[in-house]
């Protein structure tokens, strides 16, 4: 039970993490760091105090703490006083978080021990094991059943099982009466919930709708206009017709025929109907989410639905990468998805993904990208994210124009004509389609089309030379991030930009300090000593395996909002796996070495980008493999600290804060600034060289 009550715990508060910070993944790096210094604290505090009653009261415990942990990160705003959007940073509600998370970590950390030392002999090997095998249970069940239901309701669903098998042996009855009291207090829960987040956050406007879906968090303000939310962020208001109608409108006149047609971010904010008064034979419309469709339809007007009911308009509920695949002859590739803020919305702003945007175009096709920064600023993070998505476009297409304003457009194609016809040829085309009526009249186009700005703008984009933004070095995605924070208040990415060049550098020194001090131990350390080490490289690698796979879910599958219960159930599964292998492995210690060195080949697996090419199918399998050589080495980790309660103690705690470590650097520092293969490369170095602090017998 206590696996299961950790990882209901921990997924549950990644994903309030993830929403409370727009869908941030730093937010794992934070609240993972957290959560694991909170667990090795607990497992130091759990060799010396605790009786067997009370490790079996702490799983229940870890639930109604992280119970208190959602309530604080559903209040963070208005205890940090942000302002209605404003996304919390890391720095500044850095308490907020502690509170949230630490809780729930200690009580889980405490119990460990306890247990393993009640278990007997090879109780540490043997409770690794059972913790992992529970672990996988409760990821598999929240990710398939409880996570739609939302977050109170979750945690009350698993509150009532933890707790109903804990009682159950003692007062039976009770157990059933709270299993009953929690599934009926579960959905009402999750309304009040719901309810007061809204409260807490300071939107304007009353809260109309919510929903947790496989992807997101999505609420609804009521208006008029209604005020569409995901994740903490203002996606859309509809119906907006003074800018988002006549930028679309504007976006179709790009092209003399757009026949056929692929937009993707155009379905929330109201562009759909004016997309469609053009002479089109078929509109794509790209929604990852499929719940989203069907909650706008229940939410806005008729117009929208007559809209979504037009014939030659496609809904495509998948992932954008497979559903610009799949597509061919297009006329137009309309990009409206906002900037790549974090590693999912930095799919779409990739040359890998722009690779394929070409190939769905027909020879005179255009592509129209939008970025979420204005023509009259074009320097510091703005100018850099311009200059990075220009530069990006540029390495896949002979010809890029660019249209002033905010949003700045960025148009391209093959070569041939002008992309961006001038304003004369644009009222043509404008008169020419009768269908448009008064949303876009003609002398707005003179507006939207300012001839006098577009020269320096053009010079901009034409000069533009930086590395280009890929899957695997997602540049674009740290500098949306930190344009975004620096709309609030300055948080890791005020840090990052004054140290923006150096991260390289610092991570080279930060990596062979950690090197020339696991020689240290290994020439002179006792035991323990050399168990510690060993136990902290492995919690470091173990837990950078699990945040890049996760990132290279989240770049190439899409969201890991739902997702992430069961791919933390893959690796789970690996360390059952691993710790029953490692128990039966005789002498166990002296595995360790081929363990290190099989886990620096799986990092070399993963920087290497395999994961990338084929998801679905490598992410699971290396994260099981990731988690199999964890829990074979921890049997051999307890035998080297000695065995015993305070041994088992400090090398679970070692393992714990070393991969709190790693969340802190991989999640919030190393992937976003220095990408993944450099990552990898780094992980691997770092577990050859713990290989000889566990060859001395």
């Amino acid at each position: 039970m206590l696996g299961v009550a950790t990882v209901v715990s921990q997924a549950l508060l990644l994903r309030e993490a993830m929403a409370a910070m727009g869908g941030s993944e730093t937010s794992w790096g934070l609240v993972m760091a957290l959560w694991l210094a909170g667990m090795g604290l607990g497992a130091r505090t759990g060799a010396r105090v605790g009786t067997a009653a009370l490790a079996d009261r702490l799983p229940s415990l870890v639930l109604v703490l992280c119970g208190g942990g959602v309530v604080l990160l559903r209040a963070a705003p208005a205890l940090a006083g942000a302002a209605p959007g404003e996304i919390l940073t890391t720095w500044p509600t850095v308490g907020l978080w502690t509170l949230a998370v630490v809780p729930a970590a200690f009580a889980g950390g405490l119990a460990f021990p306890i247990l393993a030392a009640a278990i007997g002999r090879d109780g540490a090997g043997r409770a690794y094991a059972l913790e992992a095998v529970g672990a996988l249970a409760g990821g598999v069940v929240l990710s398939a059943l409880l996570a739609p239901l939302g977050t109170a309701a979750a945690l009350l669903v698993a509150l009532g099982a933890v707790g109903g098998v804990a009682a159950w042996h003692r007062h039976p009855a009770l157990a059933v009466a709270l299993a009953l009291a929690c599934a009926a207090g579960a959905i009402p829960a999750s309304e009040a919930l719901a309810e007061a987040g809204w409260r807490w956050s300071g939107r304007p406007g009353a809260l109309a709708g919510h929903a947790d879906t496989r992807h997101q968090r999505l609420e609804l303000a009521a208006g008029p206009p209604a005020s569409l939310w995901a994740d903490g962020r203002l996606a859309a208001h509809y119906p907006e017709p003074y800018t988002t109608l006549p930028r679309a409108h504007l976006t179709m006149l790009l092209h003399p025929q757009p026949r056929r047609v692929l937009a993707i971010g155009c379905t929330a904010d109201g562009s759909l109907g004016a997309l469609l008064r053009h002479p089109v034979s078929e509109l794509i419309l790209v929604e990852e989410d499929p719940a989203l469709v069907p909650l706008l339809r229940g939410w806005y007007d008729d117009d929208f639905r007559r809209a979504l009911a037009d014939p030659r308009a496609v809904i495509r509920t998948t992932d954008p990468l497979r559903a610009v695949a799949a597509a061919r002859d297009l006329d137009l590739v309309i990009l409206a998805d906002g900037d790549p803020t974090t590693l999912r919305g930095n799919r779409t702003r990739t040359v890998e993904f722009l690779r394929a945007c070409r190939r769905a175009l027909r020879p005179d096709g255009r592509l129209v990208l939008r970025v979420g920064v204005g023509d009259t600023y074009l320097g510091g993070v703005a100018g850099e994210l311009l200059a990075v998505i220009s530069s990006t476009v540029r390495a896949v297409f002979p010809r890029v124009e660019a249209l002033p304003g905010e949003p700045i457009l960025l148009v391209a194609g093959n070569a041939g004509p002008a992309l961006v016809p001038d304003v004369g040829t644009l009222v043509e085309r404008r008169l020419d389609r009768p269908e448009i009526g008064e949303e876009l009249h003609p002398v707005v186009l003179s507006l939207l089309v300012d001839e006098s700005r577009r020269p320096e703008l053009a010079d901009f984009v034409a000069g533009a030379d930086r590395p280009p933004n890929t899957l695997r070095r997602p540049t674009a995605a740290a500098l949306g991030a930190r344009l975004l924070e620096h709309r609030s208040e300055a948080g890791r990415t005020g840090l990052a930009a004054r140290l923006e060049g150096r991260w390289r550098p610092a991570l080279g020194w930060l990596l062979g300090g950690a090197v020339a001090a696991l020689g240290v131990v290994a020439l002179g350390g006792g035991a323990t000593s050399r168990a510690v080490a060993a136990a902290a490289v492995v919690g470091l690698t173990s837990m950078g395996w699990w945040l890049l796979l996760l990132a290279t879910w989240q770049m190439t599958r899409g969201s890991v909002f739902a997702e992430v219960g069961a791919l933390t159930a893959a690796f789970m599964a690996g360390v059952a796996a691993g710790g029953w292998l490692g128990l039966r492995a005789g002498i166990p210690g002296r595995a360790l070495p081929a363990i290190l060195a099989g886990g620096a080949g799986l990092s070399l697996a993963v920087a290497s980008g395999l994961a990338v090419a084929l998801p679905a199918v490598l992410v699971p399998l290396l994260l099981v493999a990731g988690g199999c050589l964890t829990g074979a080495a921890f049997p051999g980790l307890a035998e080297l600290a000695g065995g015993d309660r305070r041994g088992v103690a400090a090398a679970f705690a070692a393992d714990e804060i070393g991969a709190g470590l790693a969340a802190l650097l991989v999640g919030t520092v190393a992937l976003p600034e220095v990408g993944l293969g450099a990552t990898g490369c780094a992980l691997a170095g770092l577990g050859l060289a713990a290989v000889p602090a566990v060859l001395r017998r």
